[in-house]
């Protein structure tokens, strides 16, 4: 099968912490006037780079919007008695009239402090940046948009999730209409527009704002609805253009060009003929669709504008924010210039406002920042009426055409005839180009005159420098804080540690193998206490580690998490009690991969859930061949395998004599002092096969070398480059594993073994040769061959060396690969169910779990979460196909989710054992005499070529053995008396040469040892 996509295993490392809140910045707010429950005002929710989304309740404070309300009544009185609606540019802005001083509210644009907001609930909807939110199904609903590529539901009364669908690429903003409306609209980085079905019924209509790669800027930020049931859909992005498209057909109505910048923030009324919009070019822009074209710009903001927020239908009353963290109110309503209107510097956040939501009496901000700030709201109302009578009243005295200018705004007049006391004079801000409030104004300037006075002022020049405006609040009512949140991480040499750094400078080391917080540094400098605890080893690189989300990421990948080991020894004081019935025991210099290590402890559930499915499935097909038996009569003759079936991963295969088998870790085990026989990598021993029957054939110890270098052709012999062990087996037997050949030390592996020189090997049966052969398939990756008919490579003597690389499940020609089954968990298992069938036995299981020994059994914290994720080819990004625990992935709903979204080759790792095979990473080096101490190696035998995680004990154990016999030895193993010098420095005996040729050598070339006695100076 041609694999389309690839799939990762992430999970993540987190602390424990009893406070709620969001780790990292807030993108999204939206707020709920209308709870479910009566014992609250409303509910907040909020959606941040953490990949969660929150619900606070809102306890004894005013979120409807009654202010708002009695504005409209108050417009619609005012209309009927006056019979006459002023437009703002003939567009239908409405007009206050006189007779609305009883309609006035109580408040004068002050709110008392009052309420609190409380911890609700969470989910962790994604796994990527949460870009907006959106409120539908009459408020029971949140709809969000991520970076993850999807478009997801979350159902807070039942917790229930759901994905609408997925993007291209990451997804940016969100647009509802109404809330009895049954789709919501999504734009993204793709370049598209996509209407989804709030029922279920995916993906509505697609519009492509791309123009088919036509049009590279045409990525969306800023989307909105608007119109008679929500007929029209904007968009707007990094080509400067509001675009306006029919949502019933798709189609393009007008394009709105005038935007310098990146078009953020996009809002529509709801009779549909204006549009408001915000971009990075600092300005706002109000577009009439009627008359197609723009009608006004406003300059009160300076630094690019992020976000536009409003309840009224009409757009006349709007909130908006801007990067230097600058809330302002805009009221428009009864204006005939959009330069008339009141416009007030709420608050400054000192950060980038990402979006102000308001509702009731308050607004709240989201920024980068953990925490959420509520601000009062400003009542806009009493002042915007003193503006309308005195705009009527100069509208009366005026005489002739008379030119605008600042001095003669009307929002000067009315700070100089203080009809604007419920605000401050140094909060408001004008909408012409820019110019803040002091500059309309100066407070010193400040009298009692009246209007008619100050419309006969002389004009006063605006200052040089104007002042900054005063927010009308330097202080929150309340802020919700939020938890600290990971932001850098420093992978240690021995890439089994991290080092962190949270939101609030604490240094924190995890450990990635037990999923824990080792130890915390408290606020120090990562770097420092990098340096401080490094150690020097190197070691091959097995994960990718992120903080994106505020939380330890480890990702894990086919192509390098298997790269990676650890000799045994380095981890065994740190193992807790291993639950077997038998200590676990380690051979002398066992390596642990690392990969196999983590991934067999972070789905044990998964595969004791299925190990119990494979009994229960064997058992019911040998009660069906029973039935089958007993209908047809008793047999002339019954043979039944009395081999027990496995019950759990720790009840592995056992021998003749009922002792464990204790596996090493496939082809990668240095065994120097115990021979075993020889082990493929490819076919790991299936637990209930029959151990006794299988035969073996030991290869001689002494095993060949080629030198790199070339010495009239001469070959060069040693054990570290040598061939795999020669081995036979039936078609129903596996070898059993044993120390590579490559690894076995002549002078100490050759324990009762037929003697054979090193002459007589050949380099043609190395184990970089025998590796290329195996076979690239991804559900096969081992060549099966046909018992009757064995590959055959001749060494340089003409010996004959048969190899047989079986496989238990399935038998394909080498190159092919088997075309029947998804790569992935469920086809693993029909794989080994058609096996089943094709021999018609079910007394053993097929299974092949790793061992303890060879990835000893962890308490990993049942609370980490695991994520499967697939990468697209034609997609910017992963998309999520499974997300658990540790403790649910054995659960019968995570099973039936995971035989879909788990890879083909972990569930052939997890339930095979099998891993996919690369060439061992060889390091070349040349082992001389110190300073001619001792003899050189005779026979060409100082140039060499050896595993790089071969330890330094190692080549003194083979310098000791290729040593003239009339040297004097020590007492002791080589490394007790021998010792390797390198650039000078003396070599640690548990170096390995990755580490000799990247820490002590680093240079190019082959890596120079030099041999001396201990204590040589």
């Amino acid at each position: 099968m041609v694999r389309k996509t690839s799939r990762k295993i992430t999970y993540l490392l987190a602390s424990q912490s009893s406070h709620h809140g969001h780790t990292l910045g807030i993108n999204s707010l939206a707020v709920d006037p209308n709870p479910p429950s009566s014992q609250y005002s409303g509910q907040l929710y909020s959606a941040g780079r953490d990949g969660m989304i929150m619900a606070w309740n809102l306890e004894d404070m005013v979120v409807k919007n009654a202010g708002y309300a009695s504005i409209d009544d108050l417009d619609a009185d005012t209309t009927s008695t006056a019979g006459v609606t002023t437009a703002v540019g003939s567009l239908g802005l409405n007009h206050v009239d006189d007779d609305t001083k009883d309609h006035t509210p109580s408040t004068n644009g002050v709110k008392k402090p009052q309420g609190k907001s409380t911890f609700r609930t969470q989910v962790q909807m994604h796994t990527h940046w949460v870009n907006d939110i959106a409120l539908v199904n009459n408020y029971q609903n949140v709809v969000s948009c991520s970076s993850d590529l999807t478009v997801k539901i979350w159902h807070p009364r039942t917790d229930a999730q759901t994905t609408i669908g997925q993007h291209h690429d990451f997804v940016k903003c969100l647009a509802v209409d109404s809330q009895e409306s049954d789709w919501i609209a999504s734009g993204g980085l793709d370049r598209k527009v996509i209407l989804w079905d709030l029922n279920g019924g995916g993906e509505k209509l697609q519009i492509d704002v791309g123009k088919k790669g036509e049009n590279q800027k045409g990525s969306i930020y800023g989307l909105g609805t608007g119109g008679p049931g929500g007929s029209i859909v904007g968009s707007g992005g990094p080509d400067s253009i509001v675009r306006l498209w029919d949502q019933r057909t798709g189609g393009s109505i007008l394009d709105f060009v005038g935007h310098t910048g990146n078009i953020r923030s996009i809002l529509i009324n709801k009779a549909g003929n204006l549009v408001l919009t915000g971009s990075s070019d600092a300005t706002i822009k109000l577009w009439s669709i009627t008359a197609g074209r723009l009608v006004h710009t406003l300059n009160m903001h300076d630094t690019s504008v992020w976000s536009l927020h409003s309840n009224h239908p009409n757009l006349e009353v709007f909130h908006s924010s801007d990067r230097s963290g600058l809330v302002v109110k805009t009221d428009m309503r009864g204006t005939s210039e959009a330069e008339d209107s009141m416009c007030v510097l709420v608050c400054n956040e000192h950060e980038g406002v990402n979006e102000v939501v308001a509702s009731g009496d308050y607004l709240w901000t989201a920024t980068a920042n953990s925490r959420i700030h509520r601000w009062r709201d400003v009542d806009t109302t009493p002042a915007t009426m003193q503006l309308q009578r005195l705009q009527r009243s100069r509208r009366r005295s005026s005489v002739g055409y008379q030119p605008r200018s600042q001095d003669n705004s009307l929002l000067r007049q009315a700070a100089s005839a203080g009809l604007t006391s419920q605000i401050p004079v140094a909060s408001l801000i004008s909408l012409n180009a820019g110019t803040y409030g002091p500059s309309l104004l100066d407070p010193e300037e400040i009298t009692l005159a009246s209007a008619t006075t100050a419309r006969s002022e002389a004009p006063v020049p605006p200052p040089a420098e104007p002042p900054q405006p005063e927010p009308l609040w330097h202080n929150p009512d309340e802020t919700i804080e939020g938890q600290t949140g990971l932001i850098k991480h420093i992978l240690l040499n021995d890439r089994r540690r991290v080092l962190t750094v949270d939101t609030a400078g604490e240094v924190v080391l995890w450990d990635l193998i037990k999923c824990v917080m080792v130890r915390s540094y408290g606020s120090r400098d990562i770097q420092e206490v990098a340096d401080e605890i490094n150690t020097f080893e190197t070691m091959t690189n097995w994960c990718q580690v992120n903080t994106r989300t505020g939380q330890l990421a480890v990702v894990l990948e086919e192509s390098y998490c298997f790269d990676a080991e650890i000799y045994a020894d380095e981890v065994a004081a740190d193992l807790p009690p291993q639950p077997t019935s038998e200590p676990v025991q380690f051979r002398d210099d066992q390596r642990i991969n690392l990969g196999r290590w983590i991934l067999r402890n972070l789905f044990a559930n998964l595969i004791e859930a299925e190990i119990r499915r494979d009994n229960l499935f064997r058992a019911q097909k040998r009660h069906q061949l029973s039935d089958r038996e007993t209908r047809r009569g008793p047999p002339g003759h019954l043979s039944f395998s009395h081999m027990p079936p496995m019950t759990t991963w720790n009840d592995g295969a056992r021998n003749a004599n009922g002792t464990s088998m204790l596996l090493p870790t496939p082809g990668l085990v240095i065994g120097l002092a115990t021979p075993a026989p020889a082990y493929n990598p490819a076919n790991p021993p299936h637990v209930g096969s029959d151990a006794s029957s299988t035969v073996m054939a030991v290869q001689s110890p002494d095993m060949g070398l080629t030198s790199p270098g070339t010495n009239g052709g001469a070959v060069v012999t040693d054990y570290f480059s040598s061939a795999l062990s020669q081995v036979q087996v039936p078609s129903a037997a596996v070898a059993l594993p044993s120390a590579t050949a490559s690894e076995i030390p002549p002078a100490l592996a050759n324990d009762g073994a037929d003697d054979q020189t090193s002459d007589n090997l050949s380099t043609s049966s190395s184990l970089m040769g025998r590796l290329r052969s195996f076979g690239k398939g991804r559900l096969n990756r081992t060549v099966s061959t046909d018992s009757t008919k064995q590959p055959e490579s001749k060494t340089d003597a003409g010996a004959t060396d048969p190899t047989t690389i079986s496989t238990p499940l399935t038998t394909v020609e080498e190159g092919k690969v088997d075309q029947s089954y998804e790569d992935t968990l469920a086809g693993v298992l029909q794989r080994i169910r058609h096996e089943y069938e094709s021999t018609g036995t079910y007394d053993s299981s097929n299974f092949s779990v790793s061992l303890p020994n060879e990835t000893p059994i962890l308490t990993v914290p049942a609370e980490t979460a695991i994520i499967i994720s697939e990468q697209r080819v034609d997609a910017g990004g992963t998309m999520d196909l499974y997300r658990g625990t540790v403790s649910s992935c054995g659960e019968d709903s995570d099973v039936a989710t995971l035989q879909d979204a788990a890879p083909g080759w972990l569930a052939e790792f997890l339930l095979l054992s099998k891993v996919p095979q690369k060439e061992l990473v060889k390091v070349s080096f040349v082992l001389q005499p110190f300073a001619d101490v001792l003899p050189a190696l005779p026979n060409g035998n100082a140039r060499l070529n050896a595993y790089r995680m071969l330890r330094a004990k190692k080549i003194c154990a083979y310098v000791e053995e290729k040593l003239d016999s009339s040297v004097k030895r020590g007492p002791g193993p080589a490394d007790e008396w021998l010792e390797l010098v390198c650039q000078g420095q003396v070599v640690d005996n548990s170096f390995t040469l990755a580490t000799i040729r990247a820490r002590v050598w680093r240079s190019g070339g082959d890596v120079v040892l030099l041999y001396r006695r201990r204590n040589t100076k």
